[in-house]
């Protein structure tokens, strides 16, 4: 039995003003150090769980939750819970690559400063280290100074990846991180991920069926809010339970 990183009981979510539910009762376990992929027609309610899981809807106003999500044996939707710290421990790579607008290095260093590290020789260390980590140092070892911006787009994924393992996450959250890239970038990605399971658990969107299959270990079918079908990536793709989940797979709506 996989130790779980994080357990969802019973989880609804209400955008401001929504009486309905975006997602309704969600009841699922993340294991830790695998790939959990969440998958399911445009507007199930994918990105809205994996936003649930360090509320990062509590950016805006008037969004509520029901239920619980447990990290570290703790409910992480109390109200005093700290979303700074547990946003250090689960970070989140979105869709579109998101450099701040300074250099490669304080990109890195950027989120180390704010854990109280100043002296050098470690932020330096820890900059090279998280860069090699997400397999772009050789790329930018001799440009670290350079805009981030400079960078291509999937350079700019990789460095937005090595930011936040700079930090030494637990959970990192990924939003559909590769559909704006292409090919060649997104089989980079993808390896990366698969290498990064191997120190953090990782949750990923993906609107690719193939890539849930190349890269996760468990997969979770969503349909209009709801949870329908979980359980191992071969399993869900060859023996699916559920009716909705096999006509999904087949192709027959999304």
């Amino acid at each position: 039995m996989n130790k779980i990183a994080l357990e969802i009981k019973n989880l609804s979510f209400y955008y401001p003003n929504n009486k309905t539910p975006s997602i309704e009762s969600i009841n699922l376990k993340v294991p830790q150090n695998k790939i959990l992929a969440l998958i399911g027609p445009s507007g199930c309610g994918k990105s809205t769980l994996l936003r649930c899981l360090n509320r990062i809807h509590c950016l805006y106003e008037g969004c509520r939750y029901k239920g619980e999500i447990f990290f570290r044996e703790k409910n992480i939707l109390k109200k005093k819970t700290d979303l700074i710290t547990l946003r250090t421990h689960i970070g989140m790579i979105f869709q579109k690559p998101t450099p701040f607008p300074m250099s490669i290095f304080e990109n890195i260093a950027y989120g180390l400063k704010l854990q109280g590290i100043k002296d050098k020789t470690i932020l330096h260390s820890k900059v090279q280290k998280a860069l090699k980590n997400a397999n772009l140092w050789n790329e930018v070892k001799n440009r670290l100074q350079d805009n981030a911006n400079s960078l291509s787009g999937g350079q700019q994924q990789r460095l937005c990846i090595a930011r936040a393992i700079a930090i030494e996450p637990e959970v990192l959250l990924f939003d559909e991180p590769t559909s704006a890239l292409d090919p060649i970038s997104t089989q980079a990605i993808e390896e990366l991920i698969i290498e990064l399971k191997n120190k953090i658990s990782i949750v990923i969107v993906t609107h690719n069926m193939s890539q849930a299959l190349r890269i996760s270990d468990y997969t979770a079918f969503m349909y209009l809010g709801k949870l329908i079908e979980t359980g191992k990536t071969q399993n869900i793709f060859t023996q699916p339970e559920e009716k909705l989940t096999k006509e999904y797979i087949k192709g027959k709506f999304g």
